[in-house]
């Protein structure tokens, strides 16, 4: 059987997987991920998590394919002010991204 642990940490927490039974020979195996949410990077780590811990579990969140589909991704604060160069990326991803709907209409 897998267990999943959580322990919080200074900067972040720390997951350990522990298999009592791997491949079925009865070996002990435990790995351990920390995960640091300060920084530059402390949100996208927080996202990596969730996703992990999703995979982890062996929960179905859903595919291309599926009417509905759970996704954990990052999206700008309310009153964030974003710099030029993050407003046009973000006008071109929704570009394409409305390309695509209505290329779906016309079909």
């Amino acid at each position: 059987m897998i267990t999943i642990q959580i322990e919080p940490a200074d900067n972040g927490v720390v997951k350990f997987l522990i298999d009592d039974n791997v491949n079925g020979g009865g070996e002990e195996f435990t790995s351990r991920y920390v995960y640091d949410f300060e920084g530059y990077l402390g949100r996208q780590q927080q996202a990596k998590f969730f996703n992990d811990l999703i995979l982890d579990l062996g929960m179905s969140t859903g595919s291309d394919i599926d009417r509905d589909k759970l996704e954990i991704k990052l999206e700008w604060g309310g009153k964030y002010v974003p710099t030029d160069s993050e407003i046009k990326t973000r006008v071109a991803k929704l570009q394409k991204e409305i390309k695509g709907l209505t290329r779906l209409l016309d079909k």
